[in-house]
């Protein structure tokens, strides 16, 4: 009997070793996020803001050695840091024992995640704002509305 092509691309990645349903940081947010006591309609903020640190982390290699859930926690956390939330009864030291103690995580090793991720998200905004400045300087040099002499009209070329 022959193999369907899905045979064969389930037996390749056996080979490989390749694990198709690894738990990845995105996977951890909704059950942190609901043991958190946050503010009902600020729930899918700090996820949206956790998720745009999780993939900030993906790009950078310091973060290779963190489990997905001391980045999903510790993305939460500068989530929550960042947007200067406001848990009911947790200041923002009680915020990361409370996120320590929910992924059984140890505070030290997570307060150093979410400031590695915070030390990310900056040197990030920095490069951002460098590639704008080299770009307006460019425009700059390069007469974005000053008149060029090279000829734009077939009209204007003398032959």
């Amino acid at each position: 009997s022959s193999l369907t092509p899905q045979h064969w691309e389930l037996l390749v990645l056996e080979r490989l070793k390749w694990d198709l349903v690894s738990v990845i940081a995105n996977d951890f947010l909704p059950h942190i996020l609901h043991r958190l006591p946050l503010p009902a309609d600020k729930v899918e903020l700090v996820k949206k803001h956790a998720q745009t640190f999780i993939a900030l982390c993906a790009t950078d290699y310091t973060f290779v050695m963190y489990p997905p859930s001391m980045i999903a926690t510790g993305s939460i956390g500068a989530a929550v840091h960042g947007l200067s939330l406001a848990l009911s009864g947790f200041s923002g030291e009680a915020v990361t024992e409370l996120l320590a103690g929910i992924t059984g995580t140890e505070v030290d090793c997570l307060k150093a995640c979410q400031e590695q991720i915070e030390a990310a998200l900056a040197e990030s905004l920095k490069q951002a704002s460098q590639s704008q400045q080299e770009f307006s300087a460019k425009t700059a040099a390069y007469g974005g509305s000053q008149p060029t002499s090279t000829p734009t009209d077939v009209t204007d070329v003398n032959l």
